[in-house]
């Protein structure tokens, strides 16, 4: 028979403290995303697949959210880190990738190509980009490709956090326990398009198992 748990005072802490982190960055993403999370491109992005079993647009979140975190364990380390323009580029990184099958003739290209297209997209959506943003962007991919090595810890951060997700994506990361980030748009896929249309981002989703088999299935 199993004991009934009871939370102790140190567990609560660390809980409250893990929801209030998670409230700190939906709120970082809202305020220093809301031009790119209010765009059509980003309500796309939640149709197209990505990474075998995600989409563009749970990818972008994971990888959103995980530079994020990142940047506050660099901050309690007294590293200075542009918050603003990680969130800009993490949510901008594969934008380029939309519309993948009319734009490039091959898996190879795509990837060698997206960065630039994606900085495009992110120039139509976001008045005056950042130029920090759009390095983080254009240099992303490294160290996979013909990618330049980042020039900025701002870049570093997204560029992991990029690697970090798309593993996840590949092996149903939100699914497996005891991987690192959880995915905190879990669940809410038709709450944030809903709140993308109207302008007002306030969280994101995942796909179900089902849904992404039967939009494997479709591609």
């Amino acid at each position: 028979m199993r004991l009934p748990y009871y939370e102790s005072t140190i567990h609560r802490q660390i809980r409250e403290k893990r929801e209030d982190r998670k409230e700190r960055i939906k709120s970082d993403l809202q305020e220093y995303g809301k031009e790119v999370l209010a765009s059509d491109e980003m309500k796309q992005a939640f149709d197209q697949t990505h990474h075998q079993w995600a989409t563009v647009g749970e990818h972008t979140f994971r990888v959103a959210f995980s530079s994020v975190m990142i940047c506050y364990a660099l901050r309690k380390m007294n590293i200075k880190v542009n918050i603003p323009a990680v969130v800009i580029g993490a949510l901008c990184h594969d934008l380029g990738m939309l519309g993948r099958s009319d734009k490039y003739s091959s898996d190879k290209e795509a990837v060698l190509e997206h960065p630039k297209e994606s900085v495009a997209v992110a120039k139509e959506i976001v008045d005056e980009l950042p130029e920090k943003a759009e390095e983080i962007i254009e240099r992303h991919m490294w160290p996979l490709g013909d990618s330049k090595a980042p020039n900025s810890i701002e870049g570093a951060v997204v560029s992991v956090a990029d690697k970090y997700s798309a593993v996840k994506d590949v092996v149903r990361g939100s699914e497996v326990k005891k991987t690192g980030v959880r995915n905190y748009v879990k669940g809410e896929r038709d709450r944030i398009k809903k709140a993308i249309q109207k302008g007002i981002a306030t969280g994101g989703a995942e796909k179900t198992g089902k849904e992404n088999e039967n939009e494997d299935q479709k591609h």
